[in-house]
């Protein structure tokens, strides 16, 4: 019997938060009960790895390959076709693992508890899947003795681990805890992850998945009471109550600090790159205060280029940029603030070491003025106050703000009630240097600290690739001539169980019928005609404020750096104020600004107009002097400072080659569709891969003081081309329009500007080469933009070639942790793409097979699986802020409400031959390609008829 123990209104949050502690079991329920129509349950369980195997990861995939009443082998991708889900993904972290699911629809959440309660506590594991999703040996070719691994998770790591951030993080991790979980790397280290054993794995959900190592989440308008009476029927009543205490212990303080080096396999042309950075371990992650207060000495240091420590980290000679690791991780029992530097030269880390320890001794010294922490409690009071847009449901957001307590054994209730954390922060402030204590006591005299660094080796990967298969030929002569037979047994059973086909209706579903007839979008105020949108909205007392000003036309040679300068444009320094004071005065008023140039189209789709788009946030008493601020930077940019701008180019080239690993899909779909049409090519020359190259030469060519002269000049002359009478503003806020106090008043006259030209398409198929140990696979074909009648079902059908066919042949046969195939109806282009993919040229076979198959199998399953998923993109809600502002960049481009739900109309009437005629009407012409990978694919990308560059 779940009791109710505590609840608590959180105004800040609105939502009445309620903890029950069942009596038997004693695990928790916390009900966010919230008048929000979207619903959103999650459960989680301690999971404390004690190896690198990625036993908790592997579990979480294994779970959901089939349960008890559920004994299909893919039940978690069935369902999200079956289902008007707004969210469905599993989580593995350090500690915990984590089974979310959100929805709009009552009986769809009823749908998918079940399952994921079943999936959760009683799955199959399955060997087969286990060998699937985890690691399993097979012989390469038939009658050969030769082994090689494969396996969902195993080539996940692979490319996760391809990451410069995650090499730093991991082994910066093993020497900051050396005693605790942490030193592990709980996803899976590749060279431990062929170790793990299927009966350890069961072992290890026998201990962890059990209810009483497990707490309950709901957000919501949801009766707890009905989903604490389905838990105990489906659950509880299954098991005994077990007394084993599951828990992280605190990491044993160190007494001298250590200095490691390891080492790492870097980019092409980027031998020279180390990576230094100084770490310590704070206190709890799960005690509000201390949190707050180590948010705050980390804002305080590392905030803005004005914060004492960055600002010396930025212009120091010692390295390029800031490391990624820079700031307060979070994550941990145990909180880390780390600050280090990248393209370090060869033995500088003891220097770098100094350089951070020197400048901590002054700060405190000298002191810290109270503007500068009046600044970084805005910050923290923005931060506590708004409701993001991100992709992730709101209430699960909230989960899992507080799920660190309940793995911790703490209070959530003390978590979600920040308001009065915050009130006990600024008490503690009233004491004299009190900011100076914390950072002499949780830092200067912190002896928990590591100073660690990475080695560059461009021999890494093939190192750590042989120490693999010194693995691999060890198991090999252990072979008997049974394991030999098993090991093929076995592949046979999975290729059989692989291409088996199961009863769907096994599992529930909602049908087409469920489909709500229509979507709310938000609705503005339109002020002075049509071009000053205005969103009254729950923004909780910040106003989000853009505006969009003309720019004449740019050359391609202007274009190439146009996204730099936009990128740079808010760090740099206004009129006579140098970029210091710019960024504390940011501080003091907005939580944040940001630029980026956006191509609005004319209803002929051929003639756009070029636009500056400036945005930024502030509590509402401080929106007019955003609005100013934002104006001023406009109007007065300041672009002769040559060391900012060497510096913030070198610092835009460093956080574009870390995002490759992450989203190479993106960038190898962007690439292939730059050889299909112009859209497409100029978007890539502003956020492709060609971007990334293209800021990557530059920053190696700006050393020299011409090459740096002859790059400022052009930003002068990009400024000079931006129209400084905006042609649209948006603001979102919580106030109503006659409280504003954000000038709204601008007459948006016809300025005579010119239009943009697009630039030519790419010529070459490029096979792109970086330090990845995986492949990310693109093909394009041309297609139509959004308004065309065929549009909705090419929308449809690249779902149902994901859920029909990629994701069994890509995923679970060829092992890629993702695959896909989407309608990008912005560029007119029909994209196939796979990610953390340990094959290149099958792929490729894969992608044309799905075309094939796509005229012959679709079934009208297929279709309504197909049009169930499109539905739930677009109905899924956003925050306040995030549904003002995608209404407002839909009617940039073009698409009005009336035209949106016309395209969820046509969606939902689509009909099979729908599908197959779009599909033979575009997919049978010549693909365009693309490729990112590393140098160990090199000779089958030449093969394959690529180009290849280096990024």
């Amino acid at each position: 019997m779940f009791n109710l123990e505590d609840q608590k209104f959180i105004k800040l949050l609105d939502l009445n938060a309620q903890i029950y502690t069942e009596s038997e079991f004693n695990c928790k329920h916390i009900h966010l009960d919230s008048k929000s129509d979207e619903k959103v349950f999650m459960v989680a369980f301690r999971t404390i790895p004690e190896d690198s195997t990625g036993v908790a990861h592997i579990l979480e995939h294994t779970a959901l390959c089939g349960s008890s009443k559920y004994p299909v082998r893919d039940p978690f991708f069935m369902m999200i076709r079956r289902s008007l889900n707004t969210f469905m993904n599993a989580f593995t972290s350090s500690d915990w693992t984590a089974y979310p699911f959100a929805t709009l629809n009552d009986k769809d959440f009823n749908n998918l508890l079940s399952v994921y309660l079943d999936s959760s506590f009683f799955p199959n594991l399955d060997e087969l899947d286990f060998l699937q999703e985890g690691h399993r040996l097979e012989f390469n070719k038939e009658d050969s003795d030769e082994l090689e691994i494969k396996g969902v998770v195993y080539n996940e790591m692979k490319g996760a681990m391809s990451s410069v951030s995650s090499q730093l993080w991991h082994g910066l991790s093993r020497h900051l805890y050396p005693s605790s979980t942490y030193k592990h790397n709980s996803g899976g280290d590749p060279e431990d992850i062929i170790d793990l054993t299927h009966d350890y794995l069961v072992d290890f959900h026998k201990k962890h998945y059990h209810p009483s190592n497990a707490t309950f989440f709901t957000f919501g308008n949801i009766d707890p009471s009905e989903i604490q009476e389905f838990i105990k029927k489906n659950v509880l009543e299954k098991f005994e109550p077990s007394n084993q205490s599951i828990q992280v212990k605190n990491e044993e303080r160190i007494t001298s600090p250590k200095t490691i080096s390891e080492f790492y396999n870097p980019m092409p042309n980027d031998e020279e790159n180390h990576h230094v950075v100084l770490s310590w371990l704070l206190g709890e992650s799960h005690d509000p205060v201390e949190l707050l207060e180590s948010y705050l000495m980390s804002n305080i240091l590392l905030d803005n280029s004005a914060s004492p420590l960055r600002k010396v980290l930025e212009n120091t000679d010692l390295g390029k940029s800031l490391s990624p690791l820079t700031g307060l991780e979070t994550d941990h029992k145990e909180l880390v603030f780390a600050a280090g530097l990248e393209g370090v030269e060869s033995g500088k880390q003891k220097e770098v070491e100094d350089l951070i320890l020197n400048c901590l001794k002054d700060i405190v010294k000298k002191g810290i003025s109270k503007d500068i922490v009046e600044s970084s409690l805005h910050q923290l009071e923005i931060r506590q106050r708004e409701i993001s847009g991100s992709g992730m449901p709101y209430g699960l957001q909230i989960m899992l703000g507080c799920l660190p307590a309940c793995i911790h054994y703490d209070d959530p209730l003390k978590v979600l009630d920040l308001d009065s954390s915050f009130s006990v922060l600024k008490d503690r402030l009233k004491s004299e240097n009190y900011v100076e204590c914390l950072i002499r006591d949780k830092i200067i005299n912190n002896n928990h600290r590591v100073n660690f660094s990475l080695i560059p080796d461009p021999e890494f990967n093939n190192k750590s690739e042989q120490k693999i298969q010194d693995k691999i030929n060890e198991k090999s002569k252990e072979l008997s001539a049974d394991d030999k037979k098993r090991i093929n047994d076995l592949a046979s059973k999975l290729k059989e169980r692989q291409e088996s086909v199961d009863d769907p209706e096994i599992l529930p579903k909602v049908t087409k019928k469920d489909i709500p007839a229509s979507r709310n979008y938000a609705k503005p105020a339109l002020i002075k005609g049509n071009n000053n949108f205005y969103y009254q909205t729950g923004t909780n007392g910040i106003t989000y404020h853009s505006i969009v000003f003309p720019c004449n036309a740019l050359s391609e040679e202007e274009f190439k750096i146009a996204s730099l300068f936009s990128n740079t444009l808010t760090d740099i320094g206004i009129g006579d104020k140098n970029y210091e004071e710019v960024q504390k005065l940011q501080s003091a008023v907005t939580g944040g600004m940001s630029a980026n140039f956006v191509l609005l189209p004319d209803q002929s789709r051929e003639n756009p107009t070029l636009g500056l788009k400036i945005s930024s946030k502030s509590l509402e008493r401080n929106e007019n002097k955003m609005q100013d601020l934002m104006i001023e930077t406009i109007k007065d940019a300041n672009f002769n400072d040559a060391g900012r701008i060497k510096d913030m180019l070198n610092f835009i080239s460093s956080d574009n080659e870390r995002s490759l690993i992450q989203n190479g899909h993106i960038l190898a779909m962007s690439n292939a569709g730059a050889q299909i049409n112009n859209i497409a090519a100029t978007n890539d020359i502003a956020a492709g891969i060609n971007f990334i190259t293209n800021t990557k030469f530059l920053s190696k060519t700006i050393t020299d003081q011409d090459n740096l002269e002859k790059y400022i000049a052009s930003f002068a002359s990009i400024q000079n081309k931006i129209i400084d009478n905006p042609l649209y503003t948006f603001t979102a806020s919580s106030l109503d329009l006659n409280d504003s106090s954000v000038n709204l008043k601008f007459e948006n006259e016809d300025n005579d500007y010119e239009t943009q030209n697009y630039f030519d398409i790419q010529n070459n198929s490029i096979g792109w080469i970086t330090g990845a140990q995986v492949c990310y696979c693109a093909e394009a074909f041309p297609t139509v933009d959004y308004f065309h009648p065929d549009a909705p079902a090419l929308t449809v059908l690249g779902a149902v070639l994901r859920n029909g066919y990629l994701h069994s042949a890509i995923r679970e046969k060829g092992g890629a942790y993702g695959s896909g195939a989407i309608q990008d109806s912005t560029n007119m282009i029909f994209k196939f793409f796979s990610y953390r993919d340990p094959r290149c040229s099958e792929t490729f076979d894969d992608f044309k097979k799905s075309r094939e198959w796509s005229l012959k199998n679709i079934t009208q399953d297929h279709l309504d699986e197909g049009v169930l998923g499109i539905i739930s993109s677009i109905d899924k809600p956003l925050s306040p802020y995030g549904e003002s502002m995608s209404d407002f960049s839909a009617t940039l481009d073009k698409k009005d409400k009336e035209k949106r739900l016309q395209f969820r109309a046509m969606v939902k009437e689509c009909s099979v031959d729908d599908l197959v005629n779009v599909s033979r009407k575009y997919l049978f012409n010549k693909p365009a390609r693309s490729l990112i990978a590393g140098e160990n694919s090199l000779d089958e990308i030449k093969d394959l008829g690529f180009k290849v560059k280096n990024i």
